[in-house]
Parts: structure tokens; C-alpha cells; sequence
């Protein structure tokens, strides 16, 4: 095996693993009511790029009604809004959540943690793998974009076109 051979090996598998990191959950982290937090105040959190604005909260908002809130009525919706964009929200650096939960408490008007009480599936958070999406929404305002993960298998597809 040469060593051109042995690069392409390489970096395709390197590649492969960080295309398989990309978790398909919704981290636990993300429904947990954050409040205020000590540091918080010096760590600034980056402009989500989402537009939550514009999405439709009326999935939630028909099915999760209470005074009897139940997992099925409000975990459901709340995966078929949130595992389109669960790179965003997982991203803790970002303030995509807290911007979520913000218009999902406005036009919900939910007690505060619910969803944290509710929605608990596992370690790893809410599982995205099963859920049905909605249909697509005639509005401009989110537009999903390139996976990361085939982002990553079209890059090492290319590089390995390069290098060969």
C-alpha cells in the first residue's frame, strides 16, 4: 500500500467518523429551563440562524393543551419542530433554545420546565431517527439546508477524487 493510498485510507475514515458524530438527538440540555446562570453573563451566545419567527407553532400548540399535558400530546410536536434544525438547538453556544422555547412560550403560554419534565427519552436527549415531519411550510422563512453529515461524505468523496 503507498503511501498516497494510505492518505486516502485516512482521511476517508476520518472523514466518515466525524460524518457519523453528527447526533440525531436533541440534546437534554436544550429543553432544561436555563434561567439565570453565574456565568452566563460572560459568555456571550451567538445569533441563532434559524428564523423562529416564522415557523409554525400551531403543531405544538393544537395537540399540547393542557391543564392535562401528557409526553405524547407535547413531546411528539415538539420533536417534529425541533429535529429539523437539532444541530442549532443542540448548539449551546448559540441562543437558538432559549429564542425557541421563548415563541413556543408565547403563543403556548406553557408553564415554565414543562417541556424539561415532560420530554425525557434517554441519556442523550429526544430521539429525531422516527419522527414524521411536517409538511413543508409555504412560508421563506427556514429553508433547510445541506446535512452535515452528507456536507462531510461530499467532501470526502472530493478529496479522494483529488488526491487519486
Amino acid at each position: 500500500m503507498g503511501s498516497k493510498e494510505s492518505l486516502r485510507f485516512c482521511i476517508f475514515f476520518i472523514v466518515v467518523g466525524l460524518a457519523l458524530a453528527s447526533s440525531s438527538y436533541i440534546s437534554n440540555d436544550v429543553v432544561e429551563p436555563h434561567g439565570s446562570m453565574g456565568r452566563s453573563l460572560l459568555q456571550q451566545k451567538t445569533t441563532c440562524s434559524v428564523d423562529f419567527e416564522k415557523m409554525n407553532y400551531s403543531v405544538i400548540t393544537s395537540q399540547c393543551k393542557g391543564p392535562n399535558y401528557t409526553p405524547e400530546r407535547c413531546c411528539t410536536p415538539l420533536k417534529v419542530l425541533l429535529c429539523p434544525v437539532k444541530d442549532q438547538v443542540n448548539d449551546l453556544k448559540s441562543n437558538c433554545a432559549d429564542t425557541f422555547f421563548s415563541y413556543v412560550n408565547l403563543y403556548g403560554k406553557y408553564p415554565p420546565g414543562l417541556f424539561a419534565s415532560l420530554c425525557k427519552e434517554g441519556e442523550q436527549g429526544l430521539d429525531c431517527q422516527s419522527v414524521e415531519q411536517p409538511p413543508p411550510s409555504k412560508s421563506k422563512g427556514f429553508r433547510g439546508g445541506v446535512r452535515p453529515a452528507l456536507l462531510m461524505m461530499i467532501i470526502a468523496g472530493l478529496v479522494m477524487v483529488i488526491l487519486s
